[in-house]
């Protein structure tokens, strides 16, 4: 089984990135619906000096499944209630998307690799603010295993 990390696609970190990725990350969402895929949104919680905030998702994200994993790290991996959610539905393949690929997709993609699950990253579906940072990052995530397409 293949389930879809979808990582902090919130408001209040959309803005930095292109247009054009939230409608491609719903054209990878309904896909993984179609096929029967479990779908995981992931939301990064936000610390202030007045406590913590998780931003709500962008406007026009499609939400097609009520599985909500909440992170205050870069990688999701973080909550110890997702490798039971993983395990119960019996996934062996991760494919994350989100934002932003040379952080908290990285860093997931990297815990999941550690943990045995195979890994991919699809680029057309992943948000990157720095791409010579990220282009540097993907040569280290294919060395650990990771496919990058």
């Amino acid at each position: 089984m293949t389930a879809l990390f979808i990582i902090d696609v919130q408001k209040g970190y959309i803005e930095k990135y292109e247009d054009g990725l939230v409608s491609n990350i719903n054209r990878r969402i309904q896909l993984a619906a179609e096929n029967g895929e479990l779908v995981v949104y992931i939301k990064n919680i936000r610390k202030l000096r007045s406590g913590s905030t998780a931003y709500d998702f962008a406007d026009g994200l499609t939400v097609s499944s009520p599985h909500l994993i909440l992170k205050e790290k870069a990688s999701v991996f973080s909550d110890p209630g997702l490798l039971e959610l993983l395990h119960q539905h019996s996934v062996t393949e991760i494919e994350i998307i989100g934002i932003d690929g040379s952080c908290c997709v990285a860093s997931s993609a990297v815990d999941a690799c550690k943990l045995g699950f195979h890994v991919t990253l699809p680029c057309e579906f992943i948000g990157v603010q720095n791409m010579t940072k990220f282009e540097e990052r993907k040569k280290k995530l294919a060395k650990a295993g990771i496919t990058i397409l």
